[in-house]
Formats: C-alpha cells, structure tokens, sequence
C-alpha cells in the first residue's frame, strides 16, 4: 500500500462513529476523493484545524485495495481560510454553498487542473474583500462550463447559427441556447448585455470581474440562470443555496 501525497482543499467532513471523519477533499491531480481521517475528533486530534473547509493542504494518505475509501495518513496545512470563512455570516454561508456546489459536480477520482486553479482564484478574490455575490456568479459560471453544462450563448442549437453579440439568446428549460427566431422569444432571456458580462468573467481574474462597472440587476440575473441550470442538472435544490445571505 504505497502513500501518496498530494495537495488538495478539504471540502466537508462528517462524523464517523465516536472519533473519527469521512473527509472529501478536492485534490490537484487525483480529483475528488474521500477518505477516513482516524482520531479526527478526539480533543487532541493531530489534524488540528487543517480539516476545516477550504483549508489547502498536503495530504498524506493509502488506499487498500478493494476499499472505497481512502485513510488519511497526513494533513499538513498549507494555506488556511478558517479567518476569511470567519469574518462574516456571509462569507461562511458563501462557503458552504461553494463546498456544496464542488461535492454535487464534481466526479470522483478524475483531476481537472483548471477547476483546482478556479477554486484558488476564487478564494484568492474573497480574502481581497472583493464583491461576494459577483464571486459566486463567476464561480457558478465557470463551473458549469468547466463541467460542460454552461450553453456557448452565441450559437443557436436549433438553426447553428450564430447569434449577434447585439443580440439576446434565449435559453429552453434544459439550458439550450436559441435564437429569437427559433426560439419565438420563449425561454430564458440573456440579453446583450448579460453576454457581455459572461463575457468578462471568461477573461479576467474573480476580483477584476468584481470591480468592473456592472448593473446589479444584470449580474444578478445571470444568476438566476446560473441556478436554474444548477437545479436541471442535479434535478433538485441546492441545501445551502437556501441559507445564502448574498445572492
């Protein structure tokens, strides 16, 4: 059984009988995984705090074969968020629905580089003091185009022609982009303008995107279109998205 180490952010962690936890941890080249942190909740648990959530750390663990989970052998903190998730109820309610969002979406055992560096990014902006609900609208966004649900709004699905940026795109209840004609102006709106606000967040850093000039009602509308594309994939709500304060 040899170990392995690597890094990874600690997404939640549940009790398992009187002292131990099942950890999930979202990790740079091995994905998501889960795992068994033994002694974890004992009062002089030598993981300290590196099992809170978003906690970077260097995870030390083995695998037995034929065994679904994981033992956690090590847990060195690398970069802790305890005191960003602590500053407010709304950064820590924020927290919770990005955990809940990465567990929902993310497959077992497949790294995606580009999702970890998302994740970086994110809480990078959030520690900044950057403007949380537009955060959470560019993290949603990513994330469902990173895993292949976000529409391209500039391609009709039904004619594949290409819409006019001046254009609004017009989304069915699967998330299927449509051109007015196709669509008869029935379906979600994205007008021109929210285009080019998902425009911007695919081409610049969460805390750039965050300081730019945007009508509220705009990037709050991207994510109510983020959230219906959210509820169809997972065919049901979001728990934490409930308890969200800034939305």
């Amino acid at each position: 059984m040899p170990l392995h180490t690597t890094e990874a952010y600690v997404l939640r962690t549940y009790a398992l009988a009187e002292a131990d936890k099942i950890c999930i941890f979202m990790t740079r080249d091995m994905g998501k995984v889960r795992g068994v942190a033994h002694g974890a909740r004992k009062m002089k648990s030598r993981f300290g705090s590196a099992l809170e959530p978003f906690t970077q750390v260097s995870l030390t663990f083995f695998q037995k074969e034929g065994r679904e989970l994981m033992s956690v052998s090590g847990c060195e903190i690398v970069r802790s968020q305890f005191h960003i998730a602590a500053r407010s109820v709304e950064t820590a309610t924020a927290f919770s629905y990005l955990a809940e969002l990465l567990n929902e979406f993310l497959p077992d055992n497949e790294p995606n580089e580009r999702l970890y560096r998302l994740v970086t990014a994110t809480l990078e902006a959030i520690e900044q003091g950057s403007d949380l609900g537009r955060v959470l609208r560019y993290f949603e966004t990513w994330l469902l185009r990173l895993t292949g649900f976000f529409p391209d709004t500039a391609q009709c699905t039904a004619c594949g022609e290409t819409i006019a940026a001046s254009e609004a795109t017009f989304l069915t209840i699967e998330g299927a982009p449509r051109c007015g004609a196709c669509s008869g102006g029935r379906g979600a709106a994205v007008d021109a303008e929210q285009r080019a606000i998902i425009g911007e967040m695919f081409s610049s850093h969460p805390s750039a995107f965050a300081r730019r000039p945007f009508r509220p009602e705009h990037v709050a509308r991207i994510g109510d279109i983020n959230y219906q594309i959210i509820r169809h994939a997972l065919e049901r709500d979001l728990r934490s998205h409930s308890l969200l304060i800034v939305k």
